[in-house]
């Protein structure tokens, strides 16, 4: 790991546009069991569709709430990891460069790490708003029941997150791929990049000719597709390249 982090010293010395795209194995660290870990924390025993998807709410919009509400319970209780603070670092340590991250993940731990350019694609577990859109968006407070009907039209409130079954916001995603054509590096951190439209966009980058760089303990389809494929995780990447870009 130590020769590709010299050959990319190299190349972020050189760039202006460095974009990371995260996913939920970085925030594993923290202690947020991932959807594809299997039956574990949050997801034993329980059906994706009930709780985390647009039907279930129709159906069950209080078991959704439930369930939404001790995921927000979990998130108030964690802290981001060496990974996350890997990254936030590197706003400052690349004073020539804007960094953006593209994140899947709703944990807000980004954030919470200091990034200050983060594009949530699939939305944030602490917000609500309003499911018909009309504008209201507003912070979800650890420890406090959040509206269940919106206090600006009436209409359903919900977590403002992407369940399955539905379309990511377009302005939103739109955003990510903006940064996707500009990106000098991109990195994938934590996920394979299969699922669609999100996988799109480390390909997007590599096609407007950014250098594609994988982090991920295990390999995934989209190791072959990168330009460094390095098989280690966010926590002990990230404060090796901070370290290294401090001694430069």
């Amino acid at each position: 790991m130590d020769k590709t982090i010299a050959n990319l010293l190299t190349a972020l010395a050189k760039a202006s546009e460095v974009v990371i795209f995260t996913g939920a194995g970085l925030s594993a660290d923290s202690g947020i069991p991932t959807f594809r870990d299997g039956a574990t924390g949050l997801w034993a025993n329980i059906d994706p569709e009930e709780v985390a998807s647009i039907e279930g709410f129709r159906k069950a919009p209080e078991k959704v709430w439930a369930w939404h509400e001790a995921m927000r319970a979990l998130f108030a209780k964690v802290r981001p990891n060496a990974g996350h603070e890997g990254i936030a670092a590197l706003e400052s340590l690349l004073p020539d460069a804007r960094v953006t991250v593209i994140t899947q993940n709703i944990d807000g731990l980004h954030q919470a790490s200091g990034s200050t350019r983060v594009i949530e694609i699939h939305g944030s577990a602490l917000r609500i708003r309003c499911h018909r859109h009309c504008g209201f968006v507003d912070p979800w407070q650890a420890g406090q029941s959040a509206p269940r009907q919106c206090p600006s039209c009436g209409a359903l409130a919900r977590p403002d997150v992407v369940w399955f079954g539905e379309a990511l916001d377009e302005d939103v995603f739109s955003l990510a791929a903006e940064a996707a054509f500009d990106a000098d590096i991109f990195f994938t951190v934590g996920t394979s990049a299969i699922i669609q439209p999100a996988a799109s966009l480390p390909m997007a980058a590599k096609e407007y000719g950014a250098l594609l760089v994988e982090i991920n303990p295990h390999q995934t389809p989209f190791s072959e597709h990168a330009n460094y494929s390095i098989r280690a995780g966010a926590s002990e990447f990230f404060p090796a390249l901070r370290k290294a870009l401090a001694e430069e």
